[in-house]
C-alpha cells in the first residue's frame, strides 16, 4: 500500500517536470517580446532627407505592429560617417559585424560605398541600398552578389524616351561615375545597325557654369538648329544649370529641349522660378501619384515632395523588414543562436579579423535569397527582383514642364511594355515627317517658263495626265516619289504669286494667298522666299539661289583683243610701267654721282689746209648711261634681251641686279598665270558648280518706278547690278538674261517649296530636297531647263584669277629697297672719290664735291656739240680708216679719269 502511494507521488512528480520542462523549451524556440533582431544602418552626411525616410519607415513598422503580441521589433545600429578613409571605415564596419547584426541598409558615397560593398560580399552579409553609386560587379569566384540596390536599371526607358521624341542627334552631359555608366550602356544598346539616334557630344562637368560654356560653345558652331541635351546630374546641378541657360543672352530657349535623365523630376520645382518654365524640359519620375499607396504616403509624410532617393530608401526597409519577418515566420529558430550571441557579446560572434580561417555570417545566403524573393508594392512601384537582385516590372513616368511651372504626364514607360503615351489633352506628339500617304495633295504652281510650261494640246505627244512641264514640273514629280505621295498640280487661279491684299479673304492673294487659306496643300513655284511671307506660311529649304546680273550683257571686243593682259590686273601693268620708269631714272642718277661710270675718250681732230695737215688729239669724259641708255638698258632687261652697255659701279650693279630679280619673277608669274587662263577659258561648265543665266520670273513685290534711282522707261542699273527683283514686263525684250541661278553659293534671293504654316509636310520636303541635291537630280534640272545658247555667258571666275596688286607687293618692296640702297651707294661713292680728290689737290671737301658735281653735269654739255663730230669719227675709227684717237681699257681709263681729274681741281 506504501508502495503504490509513493509510486503515484514519484509518478506525478515525474509528469509535472516533464510538463515544465516542455514548456521552457517550446517558449524558448520562439523569440518573445523582449528578442530584437539587430540591424546595422550607415548614412553620410548632409542626408537629412533619407535618414528621415528612414526613421519614417521604421516608424510606420513599430506602429502598425505596436497590439501584437508575436510582433518583431529590431535593433538599429546608426553610424553616420564623413569620411572616405577605408581604414577607418573597415573599422566602422567590423564594429557593426561584431555587434551580431543580421543585415544592413545604408546609403553612402562612391568612395565609401566600394569598401563597404566588399565588406558586404566578402562576409556574406546582406545588404541593401537605394541605388549604387558605381557599377556593381558580380564577384569573380561565381558566389552571390550580397548587395541589392532598390533603383532598377532605366537607360532602356532613355532610349525609348529620346525614340518617342524623334530626335536623332542628342548632347549628353553628365557629372557623376554613374551618369557615366549609364553613357555606356547606351552606347551598348544602340547597335550600329538599330541605331533610332546619334550622341553627338558628351561633356562631364562639375557645376552650373560648366554646362553654359560648353553649350555656348556649341551654339557658335551651329546657331539655329534645334539642340536636345540629356543632362544626367543632381537635382541642384539641373536647376543651376536650367537658370542660367535661360539668363543667358547667348544662349536659344525655344530650339532647346532638356531631357533630365537622372531620375529628378520627384524632387520639388518651384512655380515661382519663372526660368523652369521657360525652356523644354522632360524627365523621368518615380512616384505615381495616380496610385492609392502613393497618396496615404504623403497624407502621413505631411511634406509636398520626397526625392527618389529617400523614396527608394524607404521602399528598401519595407524589403528588409519584410524578408526578415518572412524568415522568422517560416523558420521561427534560424536566428535563435545569433540573437544569443548578441545579447551576450560572445567572443564568437563574426571577426573581422581573424587567426584562421574566415567565418562568413552563416545566415547571410538565407536572407540573402529572402531579400530577393521579396514582392511588395512600395511607393516606387511594384518591387520585384531577378536571380541577379535587378529590380523588374518597374515603372517610370515621363513628365513635362509646362510654362507655367506645372508637371504633367505626359507617357509611362513599362518594363514590359515599353513607353506608352498618355492620351493627349492639347496636341499630341508626333514624329518629325510623318504625314498621310494615302492623301492626294493639291500643289500650286505658275505658268513661267521655263518652270512652268503648258503643253500645246495640238502636240501629238500631248499627254492629258501631264499638261505641263517645266523645271517646278519635274520638281514636283521627283519630290511626290521621295514622298511616296500622290498629288494634283494646278495654276494658280488669279496668276500671281502672292502679296498682301486686304480685299481677299486671308489678306494675302496668289500662291501665298492659297496656302495661307489651305486650298493647297503645296506651293513649287519660282517663290521667293521673304520676311513678309515667312509670317504666313513656312518655307522649305531652298532648292535655288539666285543672283541679278547686269542687264548689259554687250560682249566686249576688246576684252578678246587685249586678253594677254588678264592673267596680270590693271594695277599692276601700271605698276610695272612706273617700277621701268623709276628704274631708269635710278640708273641714270647713280650713274651720273658714281665716278666708276665716268671714263675718258680720247680722239685726232685732223684739219686738212692747202699748206699743211694739222692733227689736233681732243680728250673727253663720257658717261654711255644717259637716260635714253638707262630706258633702254631697263627696256631690254624687262623683254630678257640684254643690253650693249652694262654697269660698271657697285650702285649701278645693284639696281641692275634688282631690276632681274623683279624681272624674273614678273616673267614667271606671267607665264603661269597665262597658261591657266588660257587652259580655263576652254572650260565651259564646272562639274561642282552650276551657274546659269536665266530670265527673272515676274516675283515682283516692288515695282520698278518706286525706286527713284531707276525710272520706269529705262530700268537698266546706272550700277551694273539691280536692287531689287525687276518685272520682266518692264525690261526691254531683246535682253533675256536677267538672272544667275547657282546651287552651291547662297544668292540674292532664294527659290523655296511653300507650305502652309505648320504643315507636317514640312519635315517631308526638306528631307526629299537634300536627297535630290546628294544625288545630283537638282544639278541635272538645272543644266536641263536653264541652259540655252542665248543666255550662256563665260563665268568670269573660270577664267583663272588675276594676279592683284597685293599679292605681289613683296616684289615691288624689293625693288624699291634695293633702288633705295644703290642711291646710297652711289652717294657713298660720289663721298668717298671726292674726299680722295679734295686730299690730293689740297682744297676743301665742300669745294671738291661741288666741283665734281659740275663736271658730272658740265661734261654732258660739253660734248653735246661735239657728239656729231666725235660720231662721225667713231664710225670712222671702227672701219679701219681716220680714226686717230685710242680708246683706253678700263685699267688705263682709271688712270686718265684720275689726271682728267686732277686738272680740273688744279684748275679751281
Amino acid at each position: 500500500m506504501a508502495f503504490k502511494i509513493l509510486f503515484k507521488i514519484l509518478k506525478n512528480i515525474f509528469l509535472a517536470f516533464l510538463v515544465y520542462y516542455n514548456i521552457n523549451v517550446l517558449s524558448s524556440q520562439v523569440p518573445n517580446a523582449a528578442d530584437k533582431i539587430p540591424i546595422g544602418v550607415v548614412f553620410d552626411q548632409n542626408t537629412e532627407e533619407i535618414q528621415n525616410a528612414f526613421k519614417f519607415a521604421m516608424l510606420q513598422h513599430s506602429n502598425a505592429n505596436a497590439n501584437k503580441s508575436s510582433s518583431i521589433d529590431f535593433q538599429l545600429y546608426v553610424d553616420i560617417i564623413n569620411t572616405a578613409d577605408a581604414f577607418k571605415l573597415s573599422r566602422l564596419i567590423c564594429n557593426q559585424f561584431a555587434r551580431g547584426v543580421v543585415a544592413m541598409l545604408g546609403a553612402v558615397a562612391p568612395d565609401s560605398f566600394d569598401t563597404l560593398h566588399s565588406y558586404a560580399n566578402t562576409f556574406q552579409m546582406p545588404f541593401v541600398t537605394p541605388w549604387f553609386p558605381e557599377k556593381v560587379i558580380p564577384p569573380s569566384s561565381g558566389l552571390t552578389d550580397y548587395a541589392v540596390s532598390m533603383r532598377p536599371d532605366y537607360h532602356r526607358a532613355v532610349i525609348a524616351t529620346i525614340t518617342h521624341y524623334g530626335w536623332k542627334n542628342v548632347i549628353y552631359i553628365y557629372d557623376s561615375h554613374d551618369g557615366l555608366l549609364r553613357l555606356q550602356q547606351l552606347y551598348q544598346s544602340l547597335q550600329p545597325g538599330n541605331a533610332t539616334f546619334r550622341i553627338s557630344n558628351v561633356k562631364r562637368v562639375s557645376n552650373a557654369s560648366d554646362v553654359v560654356e560648353y553649350l555656348r560653345a556649341i551654339e557658335k558652331l551651329d546657331r539655329w538648329s534645334n539642340k536636345y541635351v540629356v543632362l544626367d546630374s543632381t537635382t541642384q546641378l539641373a536647376k543651376a544649370a536650367l537658370i542660367s541657360h535661360v539668363r543667358d543672352v547667348q544662349l536659344g530657349r525655344r530650339n532647346y529641349h532638356y531631357f533630365l535623365s537622372g531620375l529628378v523630376m520627384d524632387d520639388r520645382w518651384e512655380k515661382e522660378i519663372t526660368e523652369f518654365g521657360a525652356i523644354n524640359i522632360t524627365g523621368f519620375r518615380l512616384l505615381d501619384f495616380s496610385r492609392k499607396i502613393v497618396r496615404d504616403f504623403f497624407d502621413a509624410w505631411r511634406r509636398e515632395s520626397i526625392s527618389a532617393q529617400a523614396a527608394l530608401t524607404y521602399d528598401g526597409v519595407q524589403v528588409l523588414v519584410d524578408a526578415v519577418v518572412r524568415l522568422m515566420r517560416k523558420k521561427p529558430d534560424v536566428l535563435r543562436a545569433t540573437l544569443r550571441r548578441a545579447s551576450l557579446n560572445t567572443s564568437k560572434s563574426m571577426d573581422c579579423n581573424p587567426k584562421n580561417k574566415l567565418i562568413p555570417f552563416e545566415h547571410g545566403e538565407k536572407i540573402s535569397r529572402m531579400i530577393k524573393k521579396t514582392e511588395v508594392d512600395g511607393i516606387t512601384g511594384s518591387i520585384r527582383f531577378n536571380e541577379l537582385g535587378h529590380r523588374k516590372n518597374f515603372t517610370l513616368q515621363v513628365m513635362e514642364l509646362t510654362v507655367d511651372g506645372d508637371i504633367v504626364k505626359v507617357a509611362t514607360w513599362y518594363d514590359n511594355k515599353g513607353l506608352i503615351p498618355v492620351t493627349p489633352r492639347t496636341a499630341p506628339l508626333t514624329t518629325p515627317g510623318s504625314y498621310d500617304r494615302n492623301k492626294t495633295y493639291i500643289v500650286t504652281t505658275i505658268e513661267e517658263p521655263p518652270y512652268i510650261i503648258r503643253e500645246d494640246p495640238e502636240d501629238p505627244e500631248f499627254d492629258a495626265n501631264e499638261p505641263y512641264k517645266g523645271f517646278c514640273a519635274d520638281l514636283a514629280k521627283m519630290i511626290s516619289d521621295k514622298l511616296e505621295i500622290n498629288y494634283e498640280l494646278k495654276l494658280v487661279r488669279d496668276g500671281k504669286y502672292g502679296n498682301e491684299n486686304p480685299k481677299v479673304l486671308g489678306g494675302w492673294d496668289g500662291i501665298v494667298g492659297e496656302l495661307v487659306r489651305k486650298e493647297a496643300d503645296i506651293a513649287i513655284a519660282p517663290l521667293t522666299v521673304t520676311l513678309e511671307r515667312e509670317a504666313v506660311i513656312d518655307f522649305s529649304k531652298p532648292f535655288l539661289s539666285f543672283d541679278l546680273k547686269p542687264t548689259k550683257t554687250i560682249m566686249n571686243t576688246t576684252s578678246t583683243i587685249f586678253s594677254f593682259l588678264h592673267p596680270l590686273s590693271m594695277e599692276i601693268w601700271l605698276s610695272i610701267v612706273c617700277s621701268l620708269f623709276a628704274v631708269s631714272v635710278v640708273l641714270f642718277i647713280v650713274s651720273r654721282f658714281s665716278p666708276y661710270e665716268w671714263r675718258v675718250v680720247s680722239f685726232s681732230d685732223s684739219q686738212i689746209s692747202d699748206h699743211s695737215d694739222v692733227a689736233n688729239t681732243k680728250t673727253t669724259v663720257v658717261n654711255e648711261f644717259s637716260f635714253w641708255n638707262s630706258m633702254w638698258f631697263s627696256l631690254g632687261s624687262f623683254m630678257q634681251q640684254g643690253s650693249d652697255i652694262n654697269p660698271r659701279s657697285v650702285s649701278g650693279r645693284i639696281v641692275g641686279c634688282v631690276w632681274w630679280f623683279f624681272t624674273l619673277i614678273v616673267i614667271s608669274s606671267y607665264t603661269a598665270n597665262l597658261a591657266s587662263y588660257l587652259t580655263l577659258t576652254r572650260i565651259t561648265e564646272t562639274s561642282q558648280t552650276y551657274s546659269k543665266v536665266a530670265t527673272c520670273p515676274e516675283d515682283t513685290l516692288e515695282k520698278p518706278n518706286a525706286n527713284p534711282e531707276f525710272p520706269q522707261d529705262s530700268p537698266v542699273d546706272e550700277h551694273g547690278w539691280l536692287a531689287f527683283l525687276m518685272d520682266r514686263s518692264a525690261a526691254p525684250q531683246d535682253k533675256p538674261c536677267e538672272m544667275i541661278v547657282t546651287l552651291q553659293q547662297t544668292g540674292f534671293k532664294d527659290f523655296a517649296v511653300g507650305v502652309p504654316k505648320g504643315s507636317e509636310l514640312r519635315d517631308g520636303v526638306n528631307m526629299a530636297l537634300q536627297s535630290l541635291k546628294e544625288e545630283g537630280e537638282i544639278p541635272k534640272l538645272v543644266r536641263k531647263w536653264f541652259t540655252k545658247s542665248e543666255c550662256d555667258v563665260t563665268d568670269p571666275e573660270m577664267k583663272g584669277s588675276e594676279l592683284t596688286l597685293s599679292q605681289v607687293a613683296g616684289l615691288f618692296y624689293v625693288l624699291v629697297g634695293g633702288l633705295s640702297l644703290a642711291l646710297g651707294v652711289a652717294l657713298i661713292e660720289f663721298c668717298k672719290h671726292g674726299r680722295a680728290e679734295a686730299a690730293r689737290a689740297n682744297v676743301p671737301l665742300r669745294a671738291a664735291l661741288r666741283a665734281k658735281a659740275r663736271l658730272a653735269s658740265n661734261a654732258e654739255r660739253k660734248t653735246q656739240s661735239q657728239r656729231g663730230t666725235q660720231r662721225e669719227h667713231d664710225r670712222l675709227g671702227w672701219n679701219g680708216g681716220g680714226f686717230g684717237g685710242q680708246y683706253y681699257s678700263p685699267a688705263n681709263q682709271i688712270a686718265q679719269e684720275e689726271t682728267a681729274l686732277h686738272s680740273s681741281f688744279t684748275q679751281v
